[in-house]
């Protein structure tokens, strides 16, 4: 018998306000193979089909939770726009590990990759949370490039959501969407607003903590690039078939050196940071440019973070 072969699923960016609210599981079934080990999907209030998900944000509290069954350590993690929990036990011994090494050192900014949780008790309510996979310390640059990227995924999620309803023309799943959620474009839009800095939340209450110890509004600082990452450039189409041709011509280069890089590595993947270097060695892209570049690649779907750090070429 083949040796079954199993694709990790790409984890996907959301703000924490749209994941805490998210509360729609997909029956998990059968594939046409009757491979039982499907992936478990959710989907979230602009649509998104979870499996995975990725996180930036401030790390603002660390807890050991002792339950009759088990034991976790619980972070916090906020980002502009709420928060979310990480939940690691047994099975998560190294996030765990790093938790408890950060829970006299908090706040601290951080990136997870994981699996999302939801509970639903028999009482009612809906609680969501993070099952980590992986868990680093990170810059505060790292989490405004974060909020910018998120900020574009789901506003193309929005955006598309907008068009289904304007349409009246759904899939099962976008149904389901609709009718479970009953999303209004307002409001996730005004999230992302207030995701990237250009608008104040409503849900501020005086003491909140924006991860770096001061009470203030649940907003990180962004630069004025990075505010405006959502919005594309305004050029002739003259202009926007050439510019079109280089980047095509580029991206054909990054990927071929990519692939190369990767078929040299141990473990089949590359350093992000280290990748963007050799862009710049090679002159494929500017210091400033390299690390944008990268991540187009991975937005174009040649590119996935295999965990946070390491990339790979499809």
């Amino acid at each position: 018998m083949a040796e079954q072969q199993f694709k990790r699923e790409p984890a996907i960016r959301i703000f924490a306000q749209e994941l805490s609210r998210t509360e729609l599981q997909l029956e998990k079934k059968e594939d046409a193979k009757g491979n039982r080990f499907t992936p478990l999907y959710s989907l979230s209030p602009t649509g998104a089909k979870i499996n995975r998900v990725f996180l930036c944000g401030a790390l603002t509290e660390v807890d050991e939770i002792d339950t009759q069954n088990a034991s976790f350590i619980k972070g916090r993690l906020v980002d502009p726009t709420g928060a979310i929990n990480i939940m690691a036990g047994q099975y998560q011994p190294e996030v765990a590990a790093i938790l408890r090494q950060l829970s006299d050192k908090i706040p601290v900014f951080a990136a997870v990759v994981g699996k999302i949780n939801i509970y639903k008790p028999q009482d009612g309510g809906c609680y969501v949370s993070i099952r980590p996979e992986d868990f680093h310390v990170v810059t505060r640059e790292i989490v405004d490039t974060w909020i910018g990227e998120t900020a574009k995924c789901t506003v193309e999620r929005i955006k598309s959501l907008k068009e289904l309803m304007a349409a009246g023309k759904y899939t099962e799943e976008q149904k389901v969407v609709t009718s479970i959620y009953n999303p209004q474009i307002d409001e996730l839009k005004r999230m992302v607003r207030v995701a990237i800095g250009k608008e104040v939340s409503n849900d501020y209450k005086p003491g909140m903590n924006d991860g770096d110890g001061s009470a203030k509004k649940p907003s990180m600082a962004l630069n004025e690039e990075v505010k405006t990452s959502i919005l594309p450039p305004v050029t002739s189409p003259v202009a926007q078939n050439s510019t079109q041709e280089i980047k095509e011509s580029k991206t054909e280069a990054m990927y071929n050196l990519l692939k190369e890089l990767c078929s040299l590595s141990e473990d089949g993947t590359v350093g992000g940071n280290a990748f963007a270097d050799r862009l710049v060695q090679l002159k494929l892209a500017s210091p400033d440019t390299a690390m944008t570049l990268v991540k187009d690649l991975m937005d174009e779907g040649l590119v996935y973070e295999v965990r946070i750090g390491r990339i790979k070429a499809i």
